[in-house]
């Protein structure tokens, strides 16, 4: 009997027939070519649905370009809803309120801004503009949060040190000059890259700086006759001074000449005298 162990292995077996995933193609036809069909229709709905949306707002942003007043541009607000020129139309909208003195109307579209679109890139602007907005009508602490708020925003960096400066322009306005300068330097320490860092350096200098007092103009006094002006300019010489009474007598040859003493002539009596005879 030979050793089992000197006879070859088999290194494979060879498998008559289709393979098994000849088999599931075979088995999964249908299903695939539905699934093909899907996936053909998905992607091609989707380049619609895309061409679709970036037509509506190509017809967004003209409609926007297009937009002159509150009217106009409360019909892109609404019609284009789903899009970013509705931001920006908002946006306008708060501007030309605040222009036409509706303040308060104003600040409302500017908060619906930031609680509506908090992911817009106009969302940290209207923030900050709403500080503005709010520090205009005296209302600092309402001020005082929304520049906070911008500041605290990872996304509106670039709006941090304006916001900073107007933070520190309320701490000045209500006497903490302390506080106000940390905060201008701030903006110089933080931002020194920003336009902003050499207002906040101008806004340190003139700190402590007090405007002179303001006191009442005096009268004013009318204009002095050319004869005080012009004293070389004496009557006779034919120049006007303003006077009529002096004018009269500023003319050449009306300079008047002491009178000379008048003589009274002997007339003859109109009738000769009576002889007088003498006494018989």
């Amino acid at each position: 009997m030979s050793d089992p162990s000197t006879h070859p292995l088999p290194i494979g077996e060879i498998v008559q027939g289709p393979s098994a995933f000849e088999q599931f193609l075979e088995n999964n036809q249908k299903l695939i070519a539905v699934s093909a069909v899907a996936i053909a229709l998905g992607i091609g709905g989707f380049m619609v649905y895309r061409t679709i949306q970036k037509d509506h707002a190509a017809d967004a942003g003209a409609a926007l370009s297009a937009a002159k007043d509150i009217a106009e541009l409360e019909k892109v607000k609404v019609d284009f809803s789903d899009t970013p020129s509705a931001v920006t139309a908002a946006m306008g909208i708060a501007d030309k309120l605040w222009s036409n003195g509706q303040q308060d109307e104003a600040i409302a579209t500017l908060r619906e801004i930031i609680e509506k679109f908090p992911g817009h890139p106009a969302s940290a602007v209207a923030q900050n503009a709403l500080g503005y907005r709010l520090m205009a009508q005296g209302k600092t602490g309402d001020a005082s949060q929304a520049f906070q708020a911008v500041i605290d925003r990872a996304d509106a960096r670039y709006l941090a040190p304006a916001a900073t400066i107007a933070l520190g322009d309320i701490a000045k306005k209500a006497g903490d000059l302390e506080k106000a300068a940390s905060l201008y330097k701030k903006v110089s320490s933080d931002f020194g890259d920003s336009p902003f860092a050499n207002l906040a350096t101008d806004r340190t200098k003139f700190l402590h700086f007090t405007a002179p007092v303001e006191v009442e103009a005096p009268p004013v006094v009318s204009e002095p006759p050319p004869l005080l002006t012009k004293p070389d300019e004496l009557p006779g010489s034919g120049a006007s001074t303003g006077n009529p009474l002096l004018d009269s007598l500023n003319q050449p040859g009306s300079t008047p000449t002491p009178d000379a003493p008048k003589t009274e002539e002997a007339t003859p009596p109109s009738t000769p005298p009576s002889p007088v005879t003498p006494p018989q």
